[in-house]
């Protein structure tokens, strides 16, 4: 007999063991892989859990066990190194499993639905749209223009309709009398470019420098300099460097506040498709910039503390900017510090991981005087 234990979302601190589900034979149970969803009872609902293992017995009293619902994936959607990262934050923080497991995913996703196929949201005619003649609905110059925009290029992203001057308003109307239909956009993969960077001062070139020395695997660094040092353009080019190899980087901030300036400065930099993640995005965004980043098409990720388990195609270096900020401390539910997540994924990844602040966190100067984290200045 297969036994298949589950994380599920409770407050209990334990994994729960199902049978498969009915129909599944023992080459299908076989192929199942830690981290897939799957649909399953629990008390007086269903809910969403994550696997955990696929185990010959369980230690439940004979005839206990609930068979298991829908499998909701046929691939895992996370890696190897966040489930352990899930794995190891349930036990470092004594936290149940199943909400760990849960903070890894978006609120589509845990809620139990499937994917969705993963592009930039667009416009298209519809059916009814395509059968209206040129130049209607006459009475409105602004929708009928949209309509022709729409039929002499077939499906555009909001971001290009508004760049042509059409407002969301004018799409909502069009929508609302289902003359266009929203659709996915796929997303071409393209190489990232970069920038000339600025003149490094003989101390940035130092901090620089050493970093790059110290190689593409698990290494973790602070890099202390007061405010208006140029903490920034080490990032920069260090970041630079991470994209030439062909791997993207996860750049944490402390505030939502802090999202546009970062983002600016990143995209006046790089010619990369770079991402935010953050509480104030609306689910669908937080879902698109997720499966953007997990697939690979994301070469930067911005987030704030939750973003420490956004997934990575290929994660190549992490930067946690003003790691002393008690922002990185989530204070309710799932309490943990997101600049030890990082570094802790820094090393089941194998990647590089900065810590930068003018005013360093005591553990941290202690890591760096002790020997375990490298201290540039």
């Amino acid at each position: 007999m297969s036994i298949l234990r589950l994380a599920i979302p409770s407050p209990l601190r334990r994994p729960f063991d199902y049978l498969p589900p009915a129909g599944m034979d023992a080459s299908a149970v076989n192929a199942l892989r830690p981290g897939q969803r799957m649909r399953v009872p629990f008390g007086t609902r269903e809910v969403t859990g994550y696997l955990i293992g696929v185990f010959p017995q369980s230690g439940a009293p004979e005839g206990s066990l609930k068979r298991a619902g829908a499998l909701l994936d046929d691939a895992p959607l996370i890696d190897a190194t966040l489930f352990d990262l899930a794995r190891w934050a349930a036990d470092y923080y004594h936290h149940p499993c199943g909400e760990v497991f849960q903070a890894l995913f978006p609120k589509r996703l845990r809620d139990g639905k499937a994917r969705e196929p993963y592009g930039q949201r667009g416009w298209r005619l519809s059916a009814r749209g395509k059968g209206l003649p040129a130049g209607a609905p006459a009475r409105s110059p602004k929708q009928a223009g949209a309509l022709a925009l729409l039929r002499s290029r077939g499906a555009m992203t909001t971001d290009a309709l508004v760049a042509e001057g059409i407002s969301t308003a004018v799409m909502r109307a069009l929508r609302d009398k289902s003359l266009i239909e929203a659709c996915s956009i796929e997303v071409a993969a393209s190489a990232a470019h970069c920038h000339t960077g600025l003149a490094l001062n003989p101390e940035q070139a130092t901090a620089l420098k050493a970093l790059q020395a110290a190689g593409s695997g698990f290494s973790c660094h602070l890099l202390e300099g007061v405010t208006g040092s140029g903490k920034t353009e080490v990032y920069l080019q260090l970041i630079a460097d991470c994209l030439q190899r062909g791997r993207q980087a996860l750049v944490l901030i402390p505030e939502i506040g802090l999202t546009p300036q970062t983002l600016g400065r990143f995209q006046a930099r790089f010619d990369c498709h770079v991402v935010v993640l953050h509480s104030g995005l609306t689910d669908a965004q937080r879902y698109r910039a997720w499966e953007a980043a997990r697939d690979g098409s994301a070469h930067i990720v911005i987030g704030t503390r939750s973003a420490v388990f956004t997934p990575l195609a290929d994660t190549g270096l992490i930067v946690v900017d003003e790691e002393h900020d008690a922002s990185y401390k989530q204070q309710d539910g799932f309490r943990y510090n997101a600049r030890d997540i990082a570094v802790k994924r820094g090393q089941l990844a194998n990647c590089p991981v900065l810590l930068g602040s003018a005013t360093p966190s005591l553990e941290s100067l202690h890591n760096a005087l002790a020997g375990r984290y490298r201290h540039h200045r």
